[in-house]
């Protein structure tokens, strides 16, 4: 019997030393040494993900199988940093400021006037509709849009409008379970047209918002930000973010709500991307049977926008 205690006490022991390091830390802006909230953080390999609290401060495990991982610190706007997980062994609790340093963006040409600008009434661009489909998406992806200029006159985005569909479980399917309800983070993009793809952003902070599950057009508004709408069209970015589950499901997670896509029967030019945790866009396409069809798969977004006279 006390061979067997031992052993036991061994067990335990063991364990608790596997999940004994804790890296507690604040993220912050490396120029004014404010706080960043809802910054990500999450392990290059297993892309298990956290966010910075309202303080800039966040909580992470370390174990045997993460700690040869790289732990990345990513905000809309800075640039990632990455953090070595191997000096991080001894079962303590760790506690660690880390800075962001801000993206500098190069511009060809900056021009500096006091001429009030005159806009338009408010104009809107409304998406097709052809083929909707209701998608859903795991934490951490980012789907993009562009949405084109047809007035070819510079001006600025009022009101981003998102076309959702209330996710719903199915009784004959009880392994199809609603896991979580998503929030967004709203991103807009200049359009590189050489390249066909999303550029440099036009807004460099985060435009957190919970839709809830409902099906809806669901309206954001920006006006008060200023976010440029160019004369050669705008990339929306809608990014599905956790604002409110610790320790969710990375993969074959349903969650909600879902958002409708349309069918473009034309494949050039691109106007449809997505993303995981920031890397490169990818062309999102699908492929039909019927007639051996391709099409892009594109999110449905409005816009109301004001151009200038």
């Amino acid at each position: 019997m006390r061979y067997n205690f031992l052993f036991l006490f061994f067990i335990v022991l063991f364990c608790n030393n596997l999940h004994s390091q804790i890296l507690s830390g604040t993220v912050l802006d490396a120029d004014s040494n404010s706080t960043i909230d809802l910054a990500s953080i999450y392990f290059k390999e297993s892309k298990y993900t956290i966010f910075s609290d309202s303080n800039g401060k966040f909580s992470v495990e370390i174990d045997t199988k993460n700690q040869k991982e790289a732990l990345v610190i990513s905000s809309v706007g800075y640039q990632d940093l990455k953090i070595n997980l191997k000096k991080y062994t001894e079962n303590k609790e760790y506690q660690a400021t880390f800075k962001l340093f801000s993206k500098v963006q190069t511009l060809d040409e900056v021009v500096i006037s006091n001429k009030k600008i005159n806009y338009s009434s408010a104009k809107t661009i409304t998406s097709k509709r052809n083929g909707i489909a209701g998608l859903s998406f795991q934490f951490g992806t980012e789907n993009v849009t562009l949405v084109q200029n047809p007035y070819v006159k510079n001006g600025k985005i009022k009101k981003v409008i998102l076309s959702l569909k209330k996710a719903t479980e199915d009784p004959k399917q009880p392994k199809w379970k609603i896991d979580y309800t998503t929030a967004y983070n709203i991103k807009f993009y200049k359009y590189d047209a050489r390249n066909q793809k999303p550029s440099e952003e036009l807004y460099n902070k985060n435009i957190i918002v919970e839709p809830g599950n409902k099906t809806q057009d669901f309206v954001i508004d920006v006006d008060s930000l200023h976010i440029p709408f160019p004369k050669e069209g705008v990339c929306v970015g809608v990014e599905y973010v956790n604002t409110r589950y610790k320790n969710p499901k990375t993969n074959f997670a349903l969650i909600a709500p879902t958002m409708n896509f349309y069918q473009e029967e034309k494949l050039k030019p691109i106007i449809s991307w997505s993303r995981y945790r920031g890397e490169d866009w990818e062309f999102r396409h699908s492929f039909s049977n019927f007639k051996n069809r391709r099409y892009q798969n594109v999110m449905v977004v409005d816009l109301v926008v004001n151009t200038e006279k």
